[in-house]
């Protein structure tokens, strides 16, 4: 590895972001290349620690981080093994293509150095999340990438809309982070320490307490749930598209919904010894995952059916997406969690394509809506040829790395015995085929049904034209990263690198993933292709309530609305009209209003003659000396 990669990987974005601002004060094209610059740097670093973790045992690199009272030090370690590794190459080469690309979207917006300050500052953060030991580091990274996409998904902050979506996301995200710092401080609390690898240490040499595990990991797995948007905290990630879309690709792909996925494939596989995989000791915890997961798969795929925003439809992928890589991970079982594993790499390359060809239709046509799209095929080329490698790829079209990746999720359910779970992923893999092949269908077959942009009518297209190659070229690497990562030499060569043993697929998997497909393709060519059915008759039609659900997104928005803000705003006005006007401060009117009285009632003895005064006094003497005498002869 490079001298200092595990400390630098994280270090160089996280304080290099500081100086972004300065270096823009210098040029816009200064700030861009340094910004670039350091995420390439630390991508170099991340890439440069494979071959020291490939099929070798995991490395802690510890300096000396706090002293607490008692004497008991802390100390703030970096974990080198084969899945820190990985996520830190995913953050930071993903990251990477983005930030390239963005020199070409964002190149006419303004507040450029708050975007750059903010896109370098996550990709650290999120760096600093996976590789991190030490408990408190990966949470401190863990509210960085929290931070960070607030101020991106409300970076146009000038308009309402990007405003609530990043409060809502940060709102939402924090009841998972919440419960994650439970968790943290129960592990702490019973070891005594914050390093992943000292409490797998003592667990693995002391046995598993189920209960108190099992507790530590559902805790965990909430935060997970906010993190990755799985039901029911999905709500603010399809809002989340209010920012820029290249902003919509990190967090999709490399950053932010991949902590959650990251997080529960950590604790699974290094706080749970292998052989408690499976068992009844954490049922509880393998259950709701699973559960929760497969049912979000289906759940987000109904709803990306009936999107007209060009970024909502890949965002409900991704909730969905994530949810297979929960499914997984949930099934309880070594390939299951190597299965989870692969399709995040899998998920990170074709998703990061699809969110930027979208990003680049937008900035040829000036809509999100693909209804006001069509026809693009023949004006953008190279734009509709990599996203029907992504779309293909989500779809799960062999050799795409989707089709083994998937396949694999499939067949962990399959070999677990995991059927109404396997039964709902596979429902929503063949939505997966329909709402992608609609996409493609809508946003590039056919012929152009929008308005031009008032700028875009000087070429020979009537304006229409392909994105410039700083856009072009990270869709082409990431087209070509989506079509081989999933290839069986490929596939062999990452299980080994994750030290798990060749995955024996079941003929049954592949049944099922060739049933999907013919499903998906067959109602797709029926509705998108061949013109012989209309899709607007069928939402018109019988399934006008059930259209009208999904776009309404089953009204659980509404219903947190109604419940959470504006229920709350009520309840906060009862409480004041009731309990503090009327309890709190009557009490206090009552209490000022009794100590007037009780002044009134003793100022007269103050009359100011001295008369009074000094019988006062002599009467109180009086009093005194009978007392005292009543005391001496045993009369008192």
């Amino acid at each position: 590895m490079l001298p200092y990669a595990p400390w630098l990987v994280w270090l160089i974005p996280i304080l290099g972001s500081t100086l972004v601002p300065a270096f823009f004060k210098l040029g816009k094209r200064v700030g861009e290349l340094y910004s670039i610059s350091l995420v390439a740097l630390s991508t170099a670093f991340a890439v440069s620690m494979v071959p020291d973790v490939y099929g070798k045992p995991s490395q802690v690199v510890e300096a000396s981080w706090l002293v607490l009272p008692g004497g008991t030090e802390l100390k703030f370690g970096v974990l080198l093994d084969p899945l820190s590794v990985l996520m830190a190459a995913i953050a930071n080469g993903i990251g990477l293509l983005i930030l390239i690309y963005s020199v070409g979207y964002m190149s006419h917006e303004e507040g450029l150095p708050r975007y750059w300050f903010f896109m370098t500052f996550f990709i650290g953060g999120m760096t600093l999340l996976v590789v991190s030991d030490s408990l408190a580091g990966l949470y401190i990274g863990w509210e960085i990438v929290g931070i960070c996409s607030y101020g991106l998904i409300s970076f146009y902050y000038h308009r309402k809309e990007a405003r609530l979506a990043g409060i809502k996301a940060f709102v939402t995200t924090r009841i998972g982070d919440v419960m994650l710092f439970a968790s943290i401080a129960l592990l702490f609390s019973r070891f005594g320490s914050l390093s992943v690898s000292e409490i797998a240490h003592e667990v693995h040499a002391r046995g598993i307490d189920p209960g108190f595990m099992g507790l530590v990991m559902l805790l965990a797995f909430g935060g997970a749930m906010g993190k990755s948007a799985q039901f029911p905290l999905h709500v603010w990630l399809p809002d989340a598209m209010e920012g820029p879309t290249p902003v919509s690709a990190l967090i999709h792909a490399a950053t932010m919904v991949k902590a959650g996925v990251y997080l529960m494939a950590r604790y699974s596989w290094t706080l749970v010894p292998v052989e408690h995989f499976g068992t009844a000791q954490l049922s509880d915890w393998y259950a709701l995952m699973i559960t929760i997961g497969s049912f979000t798969s289906l759940f987000a795929a109904t709803m990306g059916l009936v999107m007209n925003d060009i970024k909502r439809v890949v965002a409900y992928s991704t909730i969905s997406q994530l949810a297979l890589m929960f499914a997984a991970i949930g099934a309880g079982s070594v390939a299951g969690w190597a299965s989870g594993v692969y399709h995040l790499l899998s998920h990170s390359a074709f998703k990061a394509l699809l969110f930027l060809a979208a990003g680049s239709v937008i900035h040829a046509v000036a809509t999100n809506d693909i209804d006001q799209m069509g026809g693009l095929r023949k004006y953008m080329p190279v734009t509709f040829y990599t996203a029907l490698v992504g779309a293909l790829s989500l779809s799960g079209v062999p050799p795409l790395s989707g089709f083994f990746t998937k396949d694999l999720v499939i067949n962990s359910l399959i070999k677990g015995g995991h059927w109404i779970p396997l039964a709902l992923v596979v429902s929503a893999s063949v939505l997966t085929v329909i709402y992608s092949m609609r996409w493609v269908s809508k946003v590039f077959l056919g012929e152009f049904r929008g308005h031009l942009p008032s700028h875009a009518h000087a070429d020979g297209h009537g304006g229409l034209h392909e994105s410039p190659k700083v856009m072009t070229v990270p869709l082409i690497v990431l087209a070509a990263l989506a079509a081989v990562l999933g290839l069986p030499p490929l596939e062999e060569e990452f299980l080994h690198y994750l030290g798990v043993e060749h995955i024996k697929v079941d003929p049954l998997a592949y049944v099922v993933s060739g049933v999907v497909l013919v499903t998906g393709f067959g109602v797709s060519y029926l509705f998108y292709f061949s013109g012989k059915s209309d899709p607007s008759k069928v939402r018109e039609g019988a399934l006008k309530p059930v259209h009208t659900l999904l776009v309404n997104r089953y009204y659980i928005d509404q219903a947190f609305e109604l419940v959470f803000v504006t229920g709350f705003i009520k309840l906060s006005s009862w409480i004041r009209r009731n309990i503090e006007e009327r309890v709190i401060d009557g009490l206090n009117y009552s209490s000022a209003k009794a100590f007037v009285y009780f002044v009134q009632a003793f100022r007269y003895i103050q009359t100011g003659s001295s008369n009074v005064n000094v019988a006062g006094i002599a009467l109180g003497i009086l009093v005194l000396v009978v007392f005292l005498l009543g005391r001496a002869l045993g009369i008192f």
